[in-house]
Formats: structure tokens, C-alpha cells, sequence
């Protein structure tokens, strides 16, 4: 007969392995949840100790990399692409997305090959010079150009927005210009759930107008006075835009937060937030 002692220590390993199994399991699921960051979030860091910084992002948890700064020349925040990409994969994250400057089919031919040496998935251009704002129909035919250059390199081409993209031009709103008169085969688009919210417009309204045209978010909060804030402590329903993925057609998402006072606090509150949501 087994003693009332032993049954006892016997139980509380019982009860121990009982909770530690869901633990297990949490720490697995936050292992594999896979989170990407814009990298201009610690702009500031980045100029002054690249590596370094990059390693507070992996030491954070996030997964993907979306970098920005690719230039007509092909050099990657100064650097050659292959470089760039070495220390981010040495850190135990994959350079998935990069933004470029504003560029034409007769200068894609670098940025394209940049692109390929950086291992990208997906290059963005994610602004537009404020002359450039009065056309968007033109934009949006040099949009298609450069998509149809792209096409078959196994890399997606894309347009990231802003606020201004949403004032309109007489009865025309310019992101829905763009969207509308690009060829979805040739040209995707990145969400920026923030810049969507302060131009007073609605994600959701936004997705369901143009289903399947966004293969990639920005995720970034907003406070009441649409100002920038933690992933999570805002006014952006997350859970209802992230849920509706498929129906956007997102692929990858990345947070983004653009403020410079203690950008890696700010990035570590949003990743916590998001790692521990049953949404993201």
C-alpha cells in the first residue's frame, strides 16, 4: 500500500508536470510565432550601431525584416544588399521585404538586382515627392511598368501609403486610383493601418472595397488624437483586421513605430502584445 507521503509528493509531481505542460506549450507557440518590424523604427540606432541594433530586434523575438533605404544605385543602407542580408540571417531572422526609393522601368534593372541579392520577397515603394502628387494616373501607369519587370522574378512589387494618398483629388480618392488602375498580377500594395486611420478612412472598409490587393500590412497604433502609440494600447482593431487577412490577402505583416523616444521599448510592447493575442 502506498503511504500518504509518497502519495502526496507523488501528486505534486503530477500537478507540476500538469502545469507545466501548458507552459511548454506557450513557450513553443512563442516560439514559433513569426512577427516582422520596418527597421526605420530604430532609424536612429541603426546609423550609429547597425549590427547591434539589429540584434536588440532579434533579442525582442521578431522574425522577418522589412528594410528601407534601397537607392538607384542598389546599395542597401549604404551597404552591398549580400552584407546587409548576412547580418540579419546571422542573427536568426530573414531580410523578407525592403522598401526603395521612387524609381522608373529604365532604373529598375539595379533595384531589381539589389533585390535579388538581398533575397527579398517583396520591394515596396512607400512615398511619393510631394511634386509628384498631382497625377496619380500617371503614377499608377509607371506603377504597372515596373510590375510587369518584376513579373517572374519571384519577387512582389508594391506601393506602401501614407495619409496623403487619401485627400482628394475632386471626387477621386488617389489610393483608390492607384489600386483601381493597377494590374493586381503586376502590383500589390502594403496597408498601412496607421496613415489609413489618420486620414480618417477605415481599414476594414478599405479591404472589403479592394479584397485581395494587400499582401502585406503595417501594423502601427493610434492613440485618440491619431497620434502614434504601442501596438495594442490604441484605437485600431487589430483582432477584426488580422482575422480578415485572407480576405486582404496579406501575406507578412510588420510593426512599425515611428517615434524616436525609446523606439525598442516601443517595438518590445507592440511584439508582446501581438505574440500574446490569439489574433496576430
Amino acid at each position: 500500500m502506498i503511504s500518504r507521503r509518497k502519495f502526496l509528493k507523488t501528486s505534486s509531481f503530477i500537478a507540476a508536470g500538469g502545469m507545466l505542460l501548458p507552459m511548454a506549450s506557450m513557450a513553443s507557440s512563442r516560439r514559433n510565432k513569426k512577427i516582422g518590424v520596418q527597421v526605420y523604427s530604430v532609424r536612429d540606432a541603426l546609423q550609429k550601431d547597425f549590427a547591434g541594433s539589429m540584434k536588440k530586434l532579434a533579442d525582442i523575438g521578431y522574425t522577418y525584416i522589412e528594410a528601407y533605404g534601397l537607392d538607384l544605385e542598389g546599395k542597401l543602407f549604404g551597404m552591398a544588399p549580400a552584407e546587409y542580408k548576412k547580418i540579419v540571417n546571422d542573427l536568426g531572422m530573414k531580410l523578407l521585404s525592403a522598401h526603395a526609393t521612387y524609381f522608373t522601368p529604365e532604373q529598375a534593372p539595379k533595384i531589381i538586382a539589389a533585390s535579388h541579392e538581398a533575397g527579398v520577397k517583396y520591394l515596396i515603394m512607400p512615398w511619393l515627392a510631394e511634386d509628384m502628387r498631382h497625377d496619380y494616373s500617371k503614377i499608377a501607369e509607371n506603377l504597372n511598368r515596373v510590375g510587369e519587370l518584376f513579373k517572374g522574378t519571384g519577387i512582389k512589387f508594391g506601393y506602401h501609403n501614407h495619409d496623403f494618398e487619401f485627400i482628394k483629388d475632386g471626387d477621386k480618392v488617389p489610393l483608390e486610383v492607384l489600386i483601381s488602375e493597377t494590374q493586381p498580377d503586376l502590383v500589390t500594395f502594403e496597408a498601412d493601418l496607421y496613415w489609413v486611420t489618420k486620414a480618417g478612412a477605415n481599414p476594414m472598409e478599405l479591404i472589403n472595397k479592394f479584397p485581395g490587393r494587400f499582401s502585406l500590412f503595417h501594423v502601427k497604433d493610434s492613440d485618440s488624437k491619431l497620434d502614434q502609440t504601442t501596438v495594442g494600447s490604441g484605437i485600431i482593431d487589430f483582432s477584426t483586421i488580422l482575422n480578415n487577412r485572407k480576405k486582404a490577402g496579406m501575406e507578412y505583416y510588420f510593426v512599425e513605430d515611428e517615434r524616436t523616444d525609446k523606439p525598442f521599448e516601443n517595438l518590445k510592447g507592440s511584439f508582446d502584445y501581438l505574440n500574446a493575442s490569439s489574433f496576430a
